[in-house]
């Protein structure tokens, strides 16, 4: 096996043991089709994590704010060909009086196969 196909072959091998661990809950869900948004059962992944203070930090890029993330409350999942979108409910917290001051539903999408990301939605759910 040449070189480059060895480490595809562990970067693919890694990317799995990842989703894996992101979806880990004991139970089974069945095969999930391309296209359809299935619930993150682990929302304390360090992925997801990384994802929602990833949605946060561009979007306080964006629109000039200064939220700091608090937690993700809850997320789902979609597989597309081209990568994977991430749907999550997120509590913020703002910085002018340091409480839990919104929660925002922000959409990323991710291709971890090239490494790159994009916040596509994030806005704010009126209680």
């Amino acid at each position: 096996m040449a070189f480059g196909q060895y480490r595809f072959f562990l970067f693919m091998s890694a990317a799995l043991l990842l989703l894996t661990e992101v979806f880990a809950d004991g139970e089974s869900n069945g095969p999930v089709g391309i296209g359809e948004w299935t619930p993150i059962k682990n929302v304390i992944n360090p992925h997801v994590h990384e994802l929602g203070e990833f949605a946060v930090r561009d979007y306080n890029y964006r629109a000039r704010k200064n939220l700091k993330f608090h937690s993700i409350v809850h997320g789902e999942i979609q597989w597309l060909s081209s990568g994977t979108n991430y749907r999550f409910v997120i509590a913020v917290i703002d910085d002018e009086n340091l409480r839990i001051s919104n929660k925002y539903v922000a959409r990323v999408w991710e291709n971890i196969a090239v490494g790159a990301k994009m916040l596509d939605a994030f806005t704010p759910i009126n209680d």
